[in-house]
């Protein structure tokens, strides 16, 4: 063919070329969802961690079909969100259709959600490069920490500034354990058991310090329907409801699984 393009066969090209761009960019974007459309919509913040989510941002297999159980079971659609440092996980929990998959149970937040099930109680672990000269105990590390530590957002973030340490938010736990192997920054705050998944154990990272362990719930925005919430709360408490939590646990972070 020769000569210039009809002008109405360019146009239906460039239109298809658009369809075919916003529909891949639809697919990349897809939010995770579990349960049935037209159920209860719930937003449901994850932490951008190993034994949460896998390298494409999905849900760990084994814990998503224990969500999809409680998504089915209850009635309700969940949405699941990772959490990044956008805004404290404190005021995305006063959302009436906001859950958090790992909430800290910390003294001040007691009276501020509902407590539906605990998932898990881990360690927060200071670590940096096995060849970092640093010895000692918390106490010594904590004065030398402040500007030199990476950290992702929610319960650290409230820990670390009740205590005055200036930190960098680093959401992704394995970006932030590379971070820390490639010395920038020096230290690195992680969830401890994120240290037992093959991409940061194979970093050869070391512990230097650790916080009091803390129990990290599925709580629920007090504002949430308590109807909704009440579905939940008896799901979870189910047979094949723990069965099916005691088998992520075993999976993603062997040696913890038990009746909470």
């Amino acid at each position: 063919m020769t000569g210039r393009m009809p002008h109405p066969y360019l146009a239906l090209l460039l239109a298809v070329w658009l369809l075919v761009t916003m529909m891949g960019g639809a697919r990349a974007d897809e939010t995770v969802t579990y349960g049935a459309d037209g159920s209860p919509p719930i937003t449901l913040m994850v932490s951008i961690s190993p034994t949460v989510l896998d390298t494409h941002g999905r849900p760990q297999p084994v814990l998503g079909r224990w969500l999809a159980h409680i998504a089915d079971k209850a009635r309700v659609q969940l949405l699941i969100r990772p959490h990044t440092g956008a805004g404290p996980l404190e005021d995305l929990m006063r959302e009436a259709d906001t859950c958090s998959l790992g909430y800290a149970r910390l003294p001040a937040r007691e009276q501020t959600v509902h407590w539906l099930f605990e998932v898990k109680r881990d360690r927060l672990v200071f670590v940096t490069r096995h060849a970092d000269p640093f010895a000692g105990s918390l106490t010594l590390l904590l004065p030398q920490v402040s500007g030199q530590l990476g950290a992702p957002s929610g319960v650290y973030r409230t820990i670390l500034d009740n205590r005055g340490i200036r930190y960098v938010v680093i959401d992704d736990q394995r970006q932030l354990a590379r971070m820390v192997g490639s010395g920038d920054p020096r230290f690195g705050l992680l969830i401890g058991g994120s240290l037992s998944t093959p991409e940061i154990r194979s970093l050869n990272l070391r512990v230097v310090a650790e916080l009091p362990e803390v129990g990290t719930w599925l709580a629920c925005s007090r504002t949430m329907p308590e109807e909704v919430r009440r579905r939940l709360e008896l799901v979870l408490r189910t047979p094949q409801a723990r069965q099916l939590h005691r088998e992520a646990l075993s999976t993603l972070l062997p040696g913890t699984a038990g009746d909470p």
